[in-house]
């Protein structure tokens, strides 16, 4: 899982410019436990946020065991609990030859700052080297001025996750339309049971359906909107917000107030929530680990409320960074290459139960369910394009985080909560010097 839990404080590394002038011994490595450790006789590190999670650090471990194996140098995974702690932490080690030789992050405009600062190892000649194997979608979502930095240990997308119990007791067949979707709605709320569930438990998840609608609308809008090619004051904002808006008030979601992550499994189990719109991650991370029945687990890509809209799906990649001043770089890159081929990709999807983001790996050891969402792509087609959260620059996040909270509570206030979106993203291009000619639409 890749989700963002906590870390809008990114607001992103400004401060990674004050520590690369702070003296280098304030910047010791030190263990979760506060013990430092020497570089020059540690093993090499992958440092993770995920330490909440025991999966992860189960399967990192038996990839590091595998790594040694396979190129003779293995790495040991490194678990911070909370991705406060990770991220302050990452900010101090970068820069120096303390820096762990491999960390998570996040892709995109989420590293920019990293590469920015010559933080991270290129590793274009990896992905050339591998051309064949992985989409040029999921390349581009590592990409920076034309050079590529990181690989994907996963990669994850964005359906809809659905009781199938309830669906079944109420007749609805899986949508394939947004007619459909809206009639399963309305069954739902008929019978007393919130259509789809609606979170602010974690404040992130307030730009997910905003996200959704636009790429409904027009993926190529989208697209252009994130890298500040289009405004936020364009039609299809507009007509995005609008349905939007006219779902809030038919009332389609639950209270924002509802637990998606830590009450999830309790709500579904009771019937409380019919659909939630959620990363692939959710299947095993939060409804599995929370009781809920797999058989009563279905799954189906949202369609597009605008028939003209090319199908289209969000993915989110779980990135792995090489940190160029590192002290075993050489073995990192030796690792990334391994990680990228078809058997090391292999060998940590099958182990994990996730999507693996080389191609040619074979996705017969997936779930049922997983492994349908997978099918249902290829079998109709459906592009894919980058998660909003790191599809755009973070500090317009930040501030649609804020403007698309207001307008679940205040579905009414569409007209400020454009202007805020557009005032937010104007400020940030024409201070990041960014010129962008925005069409008429």
């Amino acid at each position: 899982m890749n989700k963002p839990a906590g870390y809008r404080q990114i607001g992103f590394l400004l401060g990674i410019v004050l520590v690369l002038t702070l003296p280098v011994g304030v910047f010791l490595l030190l263990s979760p436990s506060g013990a430092p450790d020497d570089p020059g006789s540690r093993p090499v590190l992958l440092a993770h946020d995920k330490g909440v999670f025991p999966a992860f650090q189960e399967n990192y471990e038996r990839q590091g065991e595998k790594a040694a194996e396979a190129v003779g140098v293995g790495f040991t995974p490194k678990p911070f609990h909370t991705t406060d702690l990770f991220v302050n932490r990452m900010k101090a080690q970068l820069p120096t030859r303390e820096a762990p030789e491999l960390f998570t992050w996040w892709s995109a405009w989420r590293v920019r700052p990293l590469v920015e600062n010559d933080l991270v190892a290129d590793l274009t000649h990896l992905w050339d080297k591998y051309d064949d194997l992985y989409p040029e979608a999921i390349r581009s979502a590592y990409t920076i001025d034309g050079r590529v930095y990181g690989f994907p240990y996963s990669v994850e997308y964005w359906p809809v996750w659905y009781n199938r119990e309830v669906f079944g007791r109420l007749g609805i067949s899986e949508p394939r339309t947004w007619r459909e979707f809206i009639e399963a709605c309305e069954t739902l709320k008929a019978d007393g049971i919130d259509p789809i569930l609606q979170s602010f438990q974690a404040d992130w998840y307030a730009v997910i359906w905003f996200a959704q609608l636009i790429i409904g609308e027009d993926p190529a809008f989208y697209r252009s909107l994130c890298d500040g090619e289009a405004s936020y004051g364009d039609a299809p904002v507009r007509r995005a917000l609008s349905v939007y808006a006219d779902m809030i008030k038919s009332g389609y979601f639950s209270s924002p107030s509802a637990n998606m992550l830590t009450n999830a499994g309790h709500l579904w189990n009771n019937e409380r929530f019919g659909m939630v719109l959620a990363g692939s991650w959710y299947h095993s991370t939060v409804l599995l680990e929370q009781g809920v029945d797999p058989d009563s687990i279905g799954v189906f890509i949202l369609p597009p409320h605008n028939p003209d809209a090319e199908k289209t799906i969000m993915m989110e990649s779980g990135p792995i960074f090489t940190a160029k001043n590192a002290s075993r770089s050489e073995e990192a890159e030796a690792i990334a290459d391994w990680w990228m081929s078809t058997e090391g990709s292999r060998h940590f999807s099958e182990g994990f139960g996730a999507y693996s983001a080389n191609q040619s790996v074979d996705p017969a050891y997936l779930q049922p369910v997983r492994r349908k969402l997978l099918d249902t792509m290829r079998a109709e087609g459906w592009n894919i394009v980058n998660r909003y959260w790191e599809a755009t620059p973070s500090p317009i996040v930040d501030d649609a985080i804020d403007a698309l909270s207001r307008f679940i509570i205040e579905p009414e206030a569409k007209r400020e909560v454009i202007a805020a979106l557009e005032a937010s993203a104007d400020s940030f291009w024409e201070k990041s010097g960014t010129d962008r000619e925005v069409e008429a639409r």
